[in-house]
């Protein structure tokens, strides 16, 4: 969990976040109320919330930026509904998904449900900044598009796969820090430097977790070890030992019998072990760490405060749990 203590105000707005979305999911349909209060018992991080509100103090003052990091969580909340629909998902934040609660089909309409109240009953609608700001959801749906559309292709370019998760990842991550720049009252090169800021922190963040993805320990994975690759998503370190002279080929050979429903009791290990000696593992972690140092050096044009000193560690923090992965 992040420590939301060392920041004047933090934990106060962040109860108020919570307040906003307790207000934002409210329905007079019992059925989906049902779901929606399932929904809101379990909150996750809140990482994208938290940074809406660190962004909006960047420059020394306070702003109120609860409601819109609620409408920030509410659609990375219906997104991962959604997802755990696709991915045939049994839980979700330690607990029961809602599709495997309540069935697909009323998944889908709770999702769909906590979008559009989230934009329709909230009071930030018709602030201009704020639409230019999300804006930047159609690039989110990009991103989850073409990740299917390249499922189980092993010809996938290190090139395309950062495209992609720049949409899938990255884009709700500046939503969320731009909300909040937006809120405290950011020029045009302060809400470039955050920009820059979310966008490389929000591709540190997927390429730990693509990292993450050949974890067995559940301490640090709630995912089945190879989830990914068993279900035709190539991340970065299998993109990387595709290209490999000596391991790419058998690598490739152990992904079309995956898709053709051909393994072993061995296949877990070989992968593991094909990825690694290819660097696979390492070359993730040292696109991490760039990422991490362009994250941070992107900051400088704020003033030294509690908000920019916590930002830094969320990079620290992240690069550090990539790196104890493998």
């Amino acid at each position: 969990m992040i420590n939301v203590e060392d920041v004047p105000g933090l934990k106060r707005d962040l109860q108020m976040v919570n307040m906003h979305m307790e207000h934002l999911c409210r329905s007079n349909n019992r059925y989906i109320q049902e779901m929606l209060n399932w929904v809101l018992r379990q909150r996750g991080k809140q990482i994208r919330p938290i940074l809406t509100l660190l962004c909006a103090r960047l420059k020394g003052r306070a702003a109120d930026a609860t409601e819109i990091a609620a409408v920030v969580e509410l659609c990375h909340t219906a997104s991962l509904i959604h997802d755990d629909v696709i991915d045939e998902a049994d839980t979700r934040r330690g607990q029961l998904s809602v599709q495997k609660k309540f069935g697909k089909e009323m998944a889908i309409y709770a999702g769909d449900y906590i979008i559009f109240s989230a934009i329709q009953k909230n009071e930030l609608r018709n602030r201009s900044r704020y639409g230019r700001v999300f804006g930047k959801l159609e690039a989110m749906f990009d991103g989850e598009i073409n990740q299917f559309v390249y499922r189980y292709n092993t010809e996938i370019t290190e090139e395309i796969y950062l495209e992609n998760i720049r949409g899938k990842t990255s884009a709700l991550f500046c939503i969320a820090c731009e909300a909040g720049a937006c809120a405290g009252k950011c020029d045009e090169n302060e809400m470039l430097a955050v920009e820059q800021f979310a966008e490389k922190f929000g591709l540190m963040f997927q390429l730990r977790d693509d990292l993450l993805d050949f974890v067995s320990t559940e301490e640090l994975s709630k995912k089945t070890i190879h989830n990914d690759f068993w279900c035709g998503y190539y991340t970065l370190p299998v993109i990387h030992a595709f290209s490999d002279a000596d391991n790419g080929a058998r690598l490739k050979e152990i992904a079309g019998n995956i898709k053709n429903g051909l393994q072993d009791e061995d296949t877990d290990k070989r992968i593991t072990e094909l990825i690694r000696g290819s660097n696979g593992f390492q070359y993730t972690l040292t696109e991490i760490d760039r990422y991490a140092s362009e994250a941070k050096r992107s900051l400088a044009v704020f003033p030294g405060s509690a908000a920019r000193k916590k930002l830094l560690n969320l990079v620290d923090s992240l690069q550090a749990s990539a790196h104890g992965t493998v």
